[in-house]
């Protein structure tokens, strides 16, 4: 036993895992425009109207939508870190399994959920991780936040709840939504709770992390998400929910159909590659140098990201996928909640921390 030199790099050089956490969030900003995307090619393809779809539907084309992005991403592990996967130990298997498990649960939530909500809602939603994670660290590890944490924390929430709608800004002034009970939608809900097994993720990977060689984690991450989502595409696909009048079935060469086309492979490569594979590499690699409630504060910056690309990204993929996708507007709501959600990234990170256990390596 020996202490790790990760410990050392960590505490010398903080802000360049910062920096990787950012360029993480950006990178998963762009998902949420993409996702958008496929949910309407899938949509199109099927000839669902989003005003009719059931649930099953759309937690069928979840299920094939994960199972297709995490397989590619593992894919592409092979092909390009090999070297990584094979050196996997069984031990870091199982954690990067058992994290997975909670990744795939969020998931599966979050994706429903931005059928029916805006990228930029969702992203925002999504950021709640940033609640969540510290009154969840204190629950399951004893890990109290420091003052500047909780005030981070606070800040983030309000600059959710302001980018929500459930609180209005304008030139008036700011108040509370006279429909603010009306605005909450089934997909405010899934993805809120998508964020709570997100928050367990940020947990076990600081845990895990910081007992073992965190980026092998990747691995046991996407095989798990992956298997479930093939699993869970089978057990629906099988059920009476997708049998029509006839008695005939939905085809899985339908869906294969679907993902040969030029605009859903094209967008599934980018995100098993960027939003997958460097994404998740970058954040398995460097969350551990940070603690878990610094780590949750640095994700809130994803609704940022995914925001800003939903400005202008959506009218590039219309000519990519020959379908018409409308970009986001800047709204005084977005601009305001967005401003605290950043201030709470710089107050959270603020000196005042405990120092992070020390990292041991086992052998």
């Amino acid at each position: 036993m020996h202490t790790d030199s990760k410990t050392n790099y960590s505490r010398a050089f903080p802000w360049v895992a910062v920096g990787a956490l950012v360029l993480v969030n950006a990178l998963w900003g762009i998902s949420f425009p993409i996702v958008k995307v496929l949910n309407a090619l899938t949509d199109s393809h099927f000839g669902i109207n989003v005003a009719d779809e059931s649930n099953a539907f759309r937690l069928l084309a979840s299920s094939w939508l994960l199972a297709t992005r995490f397989s590619l991403a593992f894919i592409l592990l092979l092909v390009f870190a090999f070297r990584l996967v094979y050196e996997t130990t069984r031990r870091e298997w199982w954690a990067g399994c058992i994290i997975g498990v909670l990744f795939f649960s969020g998931m599966v939530l979050q994706v429903i959920g931005l059928a029916t909500i805006p990228a930029s809602r969702s992203g925002f939603l999504t950021s709640l991780t940033t609640v969540f994670t510290p009154i969840f660290g204190i629950v399951m590890f004893r890990i109290f936040p420091s003052r500047w944490m909780v005030i981070g924390v606070v800040l983030a929430l309000f600059g959710v709840v302001v980018l929500t709608g459930l609180i209005i800004v304008d030139d008036t002034g700011i108040r509370l939504a006279e429909d603010a009970s009306e605005r909450w939608t089934l997909g405010d809900t899934m993805t809120t709770i998508a964020s709570m097994f997100f928050a367990f993720q940020v947990l076990l990977l600081d845990h895990f992390g910081k007992q073992m060689r965190s980026l092998t984690l990747t691995c046991g991450m996407f095989v798990t998400t992956a298997a479930l989502s093939w699993l869970l595409f089978a057990a629906l696909v099988m059920s009476p929910w997708f049998v029509d009048a006839d008695g005939a079935r939905m085809q899985v060469e339908d869906w294969g159909m679907l993902t040969g086309s030029f605009g859903y492979l094209a967008s599934l490569f980018v995100l098993a590659s960027l939003c997958s594979v460097v994404s998740f590499g970058l954040m398995n690699r460097f969350q551990p140098h940070v603690t878990a409630s610094q780590a949750a504060i640095i994700y809130s910056l994803e609704p940022v990201f995914a925001s800003t690309w939903a400005l202008f990204l959506p009218s590039w993929l219309s000519v990519a996928t020959g379908m018409d996708h409308a970009n986001e507007v800047w709204t005084w709501n977005l601009v305001f909640g967005g401003v605290l959600i950043l201030v709470a990234n710089v107050v959270a990170l603020l000196p005042g921390h405990k120092p992070a256990a020390a990292i041991v390596e086992l052998h």
